[in-house]
């Protein structure tokens, strides 16, 4: 997967271009009957850097950049696992 680290006043930032995500697209995650997603269910920061195999800095380009919907709550930032799947779709349609 290429990688690419650019060093500015803000410190080191890691960004992982979403044409190198085509071979390493994470499977979609099975939905639930229940649409009413409870916090526990909700994916972290965490879950979604072992999923994809990146680094928190991609994470957090990521949103930044609009591809991943984040859902703030007490401090926390949490993440549906309906949104993780639309990214997935929309890389995909980037493969195709």
């Amino acid at each position: 997967m290429k990688r690419i680290f650019i060093m500015d006043d803000d410190g080191l930032k890691e960004y992982v271009p979403v044409e190198s995500l085509k071979n390493n697209l994470a499977p979609k995650l099975q939905d639930k009957d229940n649409e009413n997603q409870t916090e526990s269910e909700m994916l972290t920061i965490a879950d979604l850097v072992k999923k994809f195999k990146v680094t928190r800095p991609t994470i957090y380009s990521w949103m930044e950049k609009g591809l991943l919907k984040k859902i703030p709550i007490g401090g926390r930032v949490l993440f549906h696992p309906n949104d993780i799947n639309e990214l997935i779709d929309r890389l995909r349609g980037i493969s195709s």
